[in-house]
């Protein structure tokens, strides 16, 4: 038996209304008698009042807020500078990401840095190059409101390169937030099909962390719970679109995939999902959403019985199944579900070019994380996986 170790880093809140703990959060965490806090928000959710309501919990309770909201829909590590630049001028005690992976994201790089000594003139084209001091870092609260936060309790930071547009991940020490708060109702303005492609995206995640060569016996307990749930939230999505309770379920199930992931690893389907979105204007829950059956078909190779297992999980009758086929049959689901979405199936239906993906692949092939894909791949087996999604 490999190695066990087990520790979680953030306070986690889910449920409805788990907003409202925003205020007691911000003035425990910041520990200031006249408390400040930087909002870090993506700017698309003005239109659902979601900015306002936060900036009014906060101001409430005398909680002076500054905003950063120059987040663009293909941002890089050039917002996360000039967040970065508002936290240092401001000294912010508290930094709060509200929005999407990239928008958490250049709040986690900003609160990181803006914890290292005074004085220091490291930027993020630094931090992304690996130069990386002793930061006391700012306290961060997230909250996430895509269905999905799979690096919830990672300590690094995820960023597109602004200086070429390569995904770069960093492992920054003690980065994960000090408390996340998941308010279903928050996810509420996303579409129907953006949801369920959201939800696959997190689908994706457990199901190549339960795959994966780092994956044990805990993470194994809550992936398979975590793909049961997310599962159940995808059929009641497509059946009942405005259901509030599937984004319940999602987000229960999106919720257990970050623990089980956070004991594991990805895989090559995200590795690829956050390398093709960096460089080409897709959005990465759809490229999840097309990869991962690609994904599950390459992992059966060495993982068939993983993959069998998830027949069941699934909510499919597998029961007089050989192991092949109870694997074909958790692709199968897979495919039917995107057939009823709707959702493109190739690469090639977002008009990307074959031949300038073998960039992405090697992007793809840097991530630490692909080290513990079930076997080993070079940039050339990444690019060979590429070319059957494509």
């Amino acid at each position: 038996m490999a190695e066990f170790h087990f520790s979680v880093r953030p306070k986690v809140w889910i449920g409805p209304d788990s907003l409202l703990r925003l205020p007691l959060l911000a003035a425990e965490l910041a520990k200031t008698a006249t408390t400040r806090a930087l909002l870090v928000v993506d700017p698309l959710l003005y239109e659902l009042k979601i900015v306002d309501r936060v900036k009014s919990l906060l101001e409430d309770r005398g909680i002076q807020v500054l905003v950063f909201d120059e987040i663009p829909d293909r941002a890089t590590s050039r917002a996360a500078d000039d967040a970065l630049r508002l936290a240092r001028g401001s000294r912010s005690p508290l930094v709060v990401g509200l929005g999407g992976m990239k928008t958490l994201m250049t709040a986690r790089a900003a609160a990181w840095a803006a914890g290292l000594p005074m004085g220091s003139n490291l930027d993020m084209d630094a931090i992304l190059d690996g130069k990386i001091g002793q930061s006391n870092t700012v306290p961060l609260i997230e909250i996430p409101t895509s269905l999905r936060h799979p690096f919830m309790t990672e300590d690094c930071v995820i960023l597109t390169d602004s200086r070429d547009r390569r995904v770069r991940l960093v492992r920054l020490p003690n980065s994960a937030p000090m408390a996340v708060l998941v308010d279903p109702g928050l996810s509420a303005g996303l579409s129907p099909k953006l949801a369920a492609s959201c939800l696959l995206d997190g689908l994706m995640g457990a199901i190549e962390a339960y795959v994966s060569a780092r994956s044990s016996f805990m993470s194994d307990i809550l992936l398979e719970r975590a793909v049961s749930s997310l599962s159940l939230a995808l059929d009641a999505l497509i059946a009942r679109p405005e259901d509030p309770q599937a984004r319940v379920e999602a987000w229960r199930g999106s919720f257990l995939a970050s623990l089980g992931l956070g004991m594991s690893a990805p895989g090559i389907g995200q590795a690829l999902a956050l390398a093709i979105n960096a460089r080409y204007p897709v959005p990465k829950s759809s490229l999840a959403a097309i990869l991962l059956p690609y994904s599950m078909e390459s992992a059966a190779k060495s993982r068939l019985e993983k993959i069998a297992a998830l027949c069941p999980l699934l909510g499919q009758d597998a029961s007089e199944l050989s192991a092949s086929d109870a694997a074909a049959k958790s692709v199968e689901w897979l495919r039917t579900r995107l057939g009823l979405l709707k959702i493109p199936s190739r690469l090639k239906d977002f008009d990307l070019s074959l031949d300038r993906l073998v960039e992405t692949a090697r992007d793809a092939r840097e991530l630490d994380f692909v080290n513990y894909l079930p076997r080993a791949v070079s940039v050339d087996d990444v690019f060979d996986f590429l070319k059957t999604a494509y």
